[in-house]
């Protein structure tokens, strides 16, 4: 009887530690068929308006930049973090200053928040700026504003040129080209809105004129979002009748009035605008007499070495959330100017560190590189006050021509000869 119940004990406890190694082989098999930890996305703080008079700008801005990090993803991610993705945290500041400082101020409370952006103006970007100086975050902007750099902060970098270089850079380019046309200018006009990049703009064309002689003759100013009825201001341009007027407002829908008011009026003086934001193609809703010739700066537009996979990415992107977009212009591109060069920072710093990043954004140099094919000079690096460097500023020339517009300027990135239209 003992012997038969311990034999029973025997192969009780031989099945037992059968099963247990056989749970223990699926156990093992198991955890080597399960993926690694997945590696945490990197956050990049995305501030703009998406309401509001400015609606439109940030909406493109956001689908911009959306397709560009879209790309960047597929291509591997940081792979120096272990192909991380990248992944906007996007906040709708309205189109007001206040608005831009507590949304930003709100995103940036999570610890994991690598870098920032935002918003489209220059007066909302100095609001943003603020909190993220004050949080220690790298701030890539692309506005114009000289007040931008000029406060003394650390931690904010700047791609595009300054307004106050707008005067040589791009005015003196269309002085050049009506004068080769057989036009020369002696007066102009200003016609601004109050916001901070157009009156550093208007400041630049007054200076400028001041250097070569051109009689500045009257100046029509707005406060933005205000403008419902265009026709004082056309009325008083058509009496001063300058050669040329150089044109800043920011919203694409009191552009659009200001020009339908000028056909309307049948003023054929030659506008100059201050933004790629005037070439949208809301504009073309006034209509191609009207947008005929006009010329406008903008430093990153799609141009001759802007690549074609960028353009399609970025119009399917807009297709899936937003709109049905005919062209990529410069509010879709400038997601193209910051986040390759954003990438390729992460990718140098090989860390989220913010600190640790900031000092390899602050001794970039990239140059004739995948990351700049959206820059007029191919190149981008920051001075000590983060904005980026004279040896890289430029200003593209973009033309309406059949209402299409091309880039006339700079010759090695254009895609159509320039016309000037005569008064």
């Amino acid at each position: 009887m003992r012997e038969r119940n311990r034999k029973f004990v025997s192969r009780v406890l031989i099945l037992s530690l059968c099963s247990l190694v056989f749970a223990g082989l699926i156990y093992m098999v198991d955890v080597a068929k399960a993926p690694s930890a997945a590696v945490p996305d990197i956050k990049i703080a995305v501030v703009d308006s998406l309401s509001g008079t400015l609606s439109r700008n940030g909406s493109l801005m956001i689908q911009g930049t959306k397709a560009a990090m879209g790309w960047v993803n597929d291509n591997g991610g940081i792979k120096s973090l272990g192909g991380a993705k990248l992944v906007p945290v996007v906040g709708d500041c309205g189109s007001t200053v206040e608005g831009a400082a507590s949304t930003m101020d709100r995103i940036c409370r999570d610890p994991d928040i690598t870098m920032a952006m935002g918003a489209w103006a220059s007066s909302l970007t100095m609001a943003t700026t603020e909190i993220t100086e004050r949080l220690g975050i790298p701030h890539f902007s692309t506005c114009f504003f000289d007040k931008l750099h000029e406060r003394g902060f650390k931690w904010g970098f700047y791609i595009n040129p300054p307004s106050s270089v707008y005067g040589d850079l791009g005015v003196g380019k269309v002085v050049d080209l009506a004068k080769a046309s057989g036009h020369i200018i002696k007066t102009a006009a200003l016609i601004t809105d109050n916001m901070a990049a157009s009156k550093g703009y208007g400041d630049a064309v007054k200076k400028y004129f001041d250097k070569v002689g051109i009689k500045l003759i009257g100046e029509e100013a707005f406060t933005m979002g205000t403008l419902t009825d265009a026709t004082p201001i056309m009325q008083n341009i058509k009496r001063l009748n300058p050669d040329v007027v150089m044109f800043a407002p920011a919203s694409i829908a009191e552009c659009q009035l200001i020009f339908m008011k000028k056909l309307e009026m049948k003023v054929n003086i030659p506008f100059i605008g201050a933004t790629g934001t005037h070439v949208d193609p809301q504009f073309k809703q006034v209509g191609g007499e009207a947008l005929e010739g006009f010329i406008t700066f903008s430093p990153v537009y799609p141009q001759k070495f802007f690549p074609p996979e960028w353009i399609k990415r970025t119009l399917d992107q807009c297709r899936k959330e937003y709109s049905d977009e005919p062209w990529v212009g410069q509010e879709l591109a400038f997601g193209w100017a910051k986040i390759p060069v954003m990438a390729e920072v992460l990718e140098r710093a090989g860390s989220r560190d913010r600190q640790a990043i900031r000092e390899v954004a602050r001794k970039l140099d990239l140059h004739d590189v995948t990351a700049t094919k959206a820059y007029a000079k191919q190149g981008v690096a920051f001075d000590e006050t983060g904005r980026i460097v004279k040896k890289y500023q430029e200003v593209m020339l973009v033309q309406w021509q059949s209402g299409i517009p091309q880039v006339i300027y700079p010759t090695a990135l254009a895609t159509a000869k320039p016309i000037w239209r005569k008064k």
